[in-house]
C-alpha cells in the first residue's frame, strides 16, 4: 500500500497597492461557483462517487463556470461530507439536519502549479487554473519558517517513509487572500 505525506505551508497573497484586485475577485467568483457546485452535488445524498459522476458530472459541467477538475473535487468533497455526516450521526454527535455554511477549494496538481522564481519582492507564485477561460498567477508571501519548509521539501528533504518505504511527497499550499 502506498502511502502519501502532505506538507501544508499557509501564505498569503502579496497584494501591493491592491494590484491583485482583479485577481482576487476572480478567486472569490471562483469559490462562489464551487460553492454552489458543491450544494448541487449535495442534493443527490449519495456517498458513492461513481453514482454521482455517471448521474450529475455531466450536467454539473454544464451548469457551473469551472474547470473539470474543480468539478471533479466539488464531487469528491460531497462524498467526505456526507461520510462525514454519517460517521458522526452515528455518534450522536451530528444534527439531523446538514446545513452547508461556506468551504474550501481543493485544488488539485492538475491546476495548480507552484514556483520560486528570481524576483527579489516576491519569489514565490501559485498559478490557479479556475475555469475553461481563467487562469490567474498569484505572489505569494510565507514567513522565514514556512519558507524552510518549502525549501526542505524541494529538496527532498521533507519526505517521510511509510512502513514499506513507498511514501511519495506532495506539497499543498494553503493561502489566504
Amino acid at each position: 500500500m502506498k502511502k502519501e505525506v502532505q506538507i501544508t505551508v499557509v501564505g498569503r497573497v502579496w497584494n501591493a497597492n491592491n494590484a491583485n484586485k482583479g485577481k482576487i475577485l476572480a478567486l472569490n467568483k471562483c469559490l462562489d461557483e464551487y460553492f454552489k457546485a458543491v450544494k448541487f452535488f449535495l442534493r443527490f445524498n449519495s456517498t458513492s462517487k461513481t453514482y454521482l459522476h455517471k448521474n450529475c458530472y455531466e450536467k454539473a459541467k454544464q451548469l457551473f463556470n469551472l474547470n473539470t477538475t474543480l468539478v471533479q473535487t466539488a464531487r469528491d468533497k460531497v462524498v467526505e461530507i456526507l461520510k462525514s455526516f454519517d460517521e458522526r450521526k452515528k455518534g450522536g454527535k451530528a444534527k439531523m439536519e446538514t446545513k452547508l455554511k461556506k468551504i474550501s477549494i481543493r485544488f488539485n496538481k492538475r491546476c495548480y502549479s507552484f514556483a520560486k522564481t528570481t524576483n527579489v519582492l516576491t519569489p514565490y507564485w501559485l498559478t490557479l487554473s479556475l475555469n475553461r477561460k481563467t487562469r490567474i498567477s498569484l505572489p505569494i508571501k510565507f514567513g522565514e519558517r514556512q519558507q524552510k519548509t518549502i525549501k526542505d521539501a524541494l529538496l527532498g528533504n521533507a519526505i517521510l517513509h511509510s512502513r514499506n518505504g513507498k511514501a511519495k511527497r506532495r506539497m499543498v499550499c494553503s493561502f489566504h487572500p
